[in-house]
């Protein structure tokens, strides 16, 4: 999943991983399906996958008010 020769910020990868898990629970899914709606949303939308997922966490945590991204 990583582009040789670039570096992956290690806390924007927990947050994806943590946004497949809340799409898994929700959705009563695999992780590979969570992953490829998280994927497909990423490509509808046209944000980051960090910022999506940061969103989606913080939606279902409570702490939507205000974070960017919140209504994709």
């Amino acid at each position: 999943m990583t582009t040789p020769g670039r570096r992956e910020d290690p806390s924007s990868r927990r947050m994806i991983d943590l946004a497949t898990g809340i799409l898994m629970g929700l959705r009563g899914c695999s992780a590979r399906d969570a992953f490829d709606d998280l994927v497909k949303a990423v490509h509808q939308t046209g944000i980051g996958p960090a910022a999506l997922a940061t969103a989606l966490a913080h939606l279902v945590g409570g702490k939507g008010d205000g974070v960017p991204h919140q209504a994709e």
